[in-house]
């Protein structure tokens, strides 16, 4: 994940043996044996972990025990010390919260002894950080601005890759540690120094570390999903996910419904709290707001997030099927309904109701704050945009009505997931984690955080090639990676542009149509600036001609060319008003191209019915 600083200029496309991970192999290795070694080290080695381009291990050996720490500092990155260890002989360390590719300077320092204060001085030296993995790679980053939080948690799913991260940003906007995880851990909760549990997408319980340690706490539990909250006792709660057929004739359906369960670690035993089903008329159709789909399935509830605010206090449930908000008594009994079916509550301001909301929660004001994702906001309340949004509810005249709101400008609708929590400083931190225009243009995702006034303090946009990337939550509250302390901040980074092939002066201008066409090392560029979402809705067409027939397949020798027709999004981005692809060409002779694009006979086929441009590209000589 490419962070826009003059430190890192990752490529967006790695080529050759870089691509093939020859240098992240490289940098596995022990990196520098350091200088000067102090009478208590024998000897120490440093290296990239095996498993984390971000992470370095120090290993050091002593004459005698002691607690070991390092120092470690790169101008940009900020300056940082590890743990203080126990006492011994044999030390491995982990160096955590880097950058990729950047060079940090290291100091090893040893303390004999309760007093802290009496360290020694060691050896010391140079490391680099490794290679990220792809795709992380190939995403791109720019940030502005510096976040109130040292550490921003996030997912990152990309389903083409069928790729699913875990990430840390510091607070900067810079990329500083990373975890693959299986099925997409969309939400994750921290237990405390190091340790966070996570609900993958096809259910379960699952627990991970920050030094990369990932094991399954419940398996067979049924579909959780959406969330989970630790509770005392090594008790989990969290949302499952139950279906039946309800109805007759035809009325008949499968409808799918929640119920909230909490999860006893010692037993696996699992006890429900409260059903969707006994909570309401699942056959009232006025207790129905989602469509049925095309296979009679109906999403009733939707419960996507629970909120706790402490002992006693009452817990609020997000029903996004329903746009709907709930609050529980302590109990679990339905205490009032906030828009949605029978809302308990009424909106003077039409324009204060909100639409298939994510992440409600109860600010210490009593105000209800969430994420507004405003998928089916009707014309006539302002149409399909989304916002961090705040209520204030008034028991004695059943009203809400806003009373804060962040909508950025331009909109930016984030039709699903996406998130809004209040921090501790008092900011909001938004994460607008699915753009409607991804299909089509490579837009970017965006988190930003912005003060009681609104305005934004830092903002981190994320754009890729190739991918329609998904962010279910961003978060704050997290001051350190693996018990890590900063002596330094780092450096905002500069804001350049991304680093791909967006400086056509130094390539070979090919051909132009609505396109201007480029060649550089078997790559045939598009690119078009200004460019808006008309100008990558039709699909692409490429045809290459190879000058001998016999190199191409036997289903392709009788028409004479490659077939290499594609969509914008599967290999380009628009970025800041840009518009970018890449296609890699084929290897043998090619006689001549023809690219442009069409508009489809038959959106089932593909078939060409007409060319909105075309160009045709000789190459022979």
């Amino acid at each position: 994940m490419t962070v826009a600083t003059p430190q890192v200029p990752m490529p967006l496309f790695r080529r050759g043996l870089a691509a093939a991970g020859v240098v992240f192999a490289t940098a596995c290795g022990p990196i520098e044996q350091g200088a000067g070694d102090s009478p208590g080290v024998l000897r120490h080695s440093v290296a990239v972990s095996r498993t984390n381009a971000l992470i370095v291990e120090v290993r050091v050996s002593l004459v005698s025990s002691a607690r070991v720490y390092v120092e470690y500092d790169n101008p940009l990155a900020g300056r940082y010390r590890t743990r203080l260890g126990t006492a011994a002989m044999e030390h491995v360390i982990p160096v955590v919260r880097l950058r990729q590719e950047t060079p940090y300077d290291y100091t090893i320092f040893t303390v004999h002894g309760a007093d802290e204060s009496n360290a020694v001085r060691g050896p010391s030296g140079r490391f680099t950080t490794g290679v990220l993995p792809e795709p992380l790679a190939s995403v791109f980053t720019t940030a502005t601005g510096r976040s109130s939080q040292p550490l921003i948690l996030s997912d990152y799913r990309m389903p083409a890759a069928k790729s699913s991260y875990f990430v840390f940003w510091d607070e900067v906007g810079a990329l500083v540690w990373y975890l693959r995880v299986e099925h997409a851990g969309a939400v994750v909760r921290s237990l405390g120094r190091e340790s966070f549990d996570f609900i993958p997408w096809l259910g379960g319980l699952k627990r991970f570390t920050t030094l990369g340690t990932v094991t399954d706490l419940a398996g067979d539990i049924g579909k959780s999903h959406h969330e989970l909250i630790p509770l005392d006792g090594g008790r989990i709660l969290f949302p499952m996910s139950l279906v039946g057929n309800f109805g007759s004739g035809e009325e008949a359906r499968r409808i799918v419904y929640d119920n909230l369960v909490v999860w006893h670690s010692a037993t696996g035993r699992i006890d429900e709290l409260w059903n969707a089903k006994e909570a309401w008329d699942i056959l009232d159709p006025a207790q129905h707001w989602e469509p049925v789909d095309s296979e009679g399935e109906q999403n009733w509830t939707h419960l996507n997030s629970v909120y706790m605010g402490g002992e006693g206090r009452n817990i609020l449930l997000s029903f996004r099927s329903r746009s709907q908000v709930v609050s529980l008594t302590p109990d679990y009994e339905n205490e009032w309904q906030l828009h949605g079916p029978e809302s308990d509550y009424e909106f003077p301001d039409p324009t204060d109701r909100f639409y298939r909301q994510h992440t409600a929660s109860r600010l210490a004001n009593g105000n209800i704050l969430l994420f507004d994702n405003g998928k089916g906001r009707p014309d006539a309340e302002g149409g399909e945009y989304s916002r961090a949004l705040e209520l204030r509810l008034d028991d004695l005249a059943g009203t809400a009505v806003k009373a804060w709101e962040y909508r950025p400008d331009p909109d930016i609708f984030a039709p699903f997931v996406s998130s809004a929590f209040r921090l501790g400083s008092g900011n909001t931190l938004v994460n607008f984690g699915r753009r409607d225009e991804g299909a089509l243009s490579g837009a970017p995702l965006v988190v930003v955080e912005v003060d009681a006034n609104a305005e934004e303090v830092f903002r981190v946009e994320t754009v890729q090639l190739r991918e329609r990337p998904i962010r279910y939550r961003a978060q704050g509250g997290i001051e350190a990676i693996y018990g890590e302390t900063m002596l330094r901040p780092p450096t905002a980074p500069a804001n350049v542009p991304p680093p791909v092939r967006l400086h056509y002066e130094r390539m070979e201008h090919v051909a132009a149509g609505t396109f201007d066409l480029y060649l550089e090392d078997r790559w045939l560029v598009y690119a078009k600036a200004p460019c808006t979402l008309d100008d990558v809705a039709l699909p692409f067409l490429l045809h290459v001609r190879p000058k001998k027939r016999y190199v191409l397949g036997e289903d392709r020798r009788e028409l004479g060319f490659d077939n290499r027709d594609f969509k914008f999004f599967q290999r380009g981005l628009r970025w800041q008003g840009k518009c970018h692809a890449e296609v890699s060409l084929p290897a043998y002779e090619i006689d001549h191209i023809a690219t442009g694009q069409f508009v489809p006979e038959d959106e089932a086929t593909e078939r060409h019915a007409s060319a909105a441009w075309r160009v045709e590209i000789p190459l022979a000589p």
